[in-house]
């Protein structure tokens, strides 16, 4: 699908940080809303914030705006607080951004499982990330940190157990019937 910016990304003043805090906050929730819907129509996960400031996403040539990499910075912050984010290293720089969260992943992936009749089978990841049976699965194609993630949270539920390999590509999963 393909993403069409809201009428708001083409006023000028969406791309600067705004001083008063109530409308601050409004319009960082507003644009954690329009990157979920960018990063799910364009299957992105990973953000960096020097490449992002250069993405269509955060700079609109149409009205010449651009946002500063301290107001991405503020917005993917946003994105963390509200649970849609997580940032991949200490410095800050790099984010994962959760149009669902790992936890909603992890159904989505119980559900096929259950649906495929593969409950109390091992699968590998490989096998729910480009397998044939996933093909047309949301899933399919998931970035693999993201998947680990919606594993784990299916093994907290005590409806997986993962295994693990000599790398990501060596893993597998047990799926339990609960």
């Amino acid at each position: 699908m393909a993403f069409q910016f809201p009428s708001y990304y083409s006023m000028p003043p969406f791309f600067t940080i705004q001083p008063v805090l109530n409308t601050r906050k409004k319009q960082l929730q507003i644009w954690v809303e329009m990157i979920l819907g960018f990063s799910q129509a364009n299957k992105k996960f990973e953000y960096d914030i020097t490449e992002s400031s250069k993405s269509p996403l955060f700079c609109n040539a149409k009205i010449n705006r651009k946002m500063s990499p301290e107001g991405i910075r503020m917005i993917f912050e946003e994105a963390v607080l509200l649970g849609n984010g997580e940032w991949t290293d200490k410095d800050k720089n790099r984010i994962t951004i959760y149009w669902r969260r790992p936890e909603e992943w992890g159904e989505l992936i119980y559900r096929w499982v259950n649906q495929c009749g593969k409950l109390n089978t091992v699968l590998t990841v490989y096998e729910i990330q480009e397998g044939d049976d996933s093909e047309g699965q949301e899933f399919h194609g998931l970035e693999t940190r993201v998947l680990l993630k919606a594993l784990n949270a299916l093994e907290k539920q005590k409806k997986a157990q993962v295994f693990t390999g000599s790398s990501d590509d060596n893993l597998g999963v047990k799926f339990f019937s609960i």
